[in-house]
């Protein structure tokens, strides 16, 4: 008996041992799947946009997550370009916010006929090939990429990848920016198909360094660019009369809208 005691004693120590060690490491490792890359630098100079649009904000369309867990809202990013750089294409660059790889590459369908030939929607992941559909990645729509931009190429933050697109049907002197993890197919929501999996503000993943140079369009921190889902859920954004985009009456939520002056804008 005293033999089997010590073999039981010592299987209970094992057993601590492997538990503490497992249970730590489950502990401390945030799930794979939430690994989201920070924004180490400026996807745009910002002395030359005029506003922009809050994360769930009522501007253009429905944007949001497939699983149902949003209120109606736009959770990409609009950013309007001030007058004095609309006058001629190549005139706003865009840049890498982190460190990856170009992704996608879209040139869009018959739905993107308002475009200019060269604009695109342009991916940045911190993975490539099938695998960064899966991640977390930061979406420009509305850019002409730089000469020689391929897909799967490695970046790194701040370098060029493009310029704001000047559509053309109607003038459109903005860009959108979407911080996203794709959905394996598209889901219909009202009248729009959301690709995305999940959704966040590209500045809540943003580095103090960047949000400070926000401070003249009046930002202090990340949380002055987003409407938070509690106020939207009270409040959810109303369609127009097409049914798709948002109404555009100017009432106290659109004032809340933005960030920056609208007036600059064209």
């Amino acid at each position: 008996m005293k033999t089997k005691w010590w073999l039981v004693a010592g299987l209970v120590a094992i057993v601590i041992i492997v538990v503490g060690l497992f249970g730590h490491r489950t502990t401390t490792t945030r799930p794979s799947d939430e690994d989201q890359p920070q924004i180490t630098a400026n996807f745009v100079n910002p002395a030359k946009i005029a506003v922009i649009s809050k994360f769930r904000s009522c501007q253009g369309h429905i944007v949001v997550p497939q699983d149902g867990s949003e209120p109606r809202s736009n959770m990409k990013h609009y950013l309007y370009l001030k007058k004095e750089f609309t006058a001629a294409r190549r005139q706003v660059e865009l840049y890498a916010p982190f460190d990856g790889y170009v992704s996608d590459i879209y040139q869009g369908d018959k739905d993107f006929s308002d475009r200019h030939e060269s604009s695109r929607d342009l991916t940045i992941s911190q993975k490539k090939g099938l695998t960064a559909r899966s991640a977390w990645g930061f979406t420009f729509l509305h850019i002409e990429p730089r000469d020689g931009l391929k897909e799967g190429q490695k970046v790194t933050a701040g370098d060029l990848l493009g310029y704001v697109s000047l559509e053309l049907i109607p003038p459109y002197y903005a860009f959108d920016v979407a911080y996203a993890k794709m959905g394996t197919f598209p889901k219909k929501i009202d009248k729009w198909n959301s690709p995305y999996a999940k959704l966040d503000s590209a500045f809540g993943q943003a580095t103090e360094a960047v949000i400070a140079e926000y401070r003249e369009l009046g930002a202090k921190s990340a949380s002055d660019f987003v409407i938070d889902q509690a106020t939207r859920q009270a409040s959810p954004c109303q369609y127009g009369p097409d049914g798709r985009s948002f109404d555009t009456n100017r009432d106290g939520d659109w004032d809340n809208d933005w960030i920056g002056k609208l007036e600059n804008a064209v």
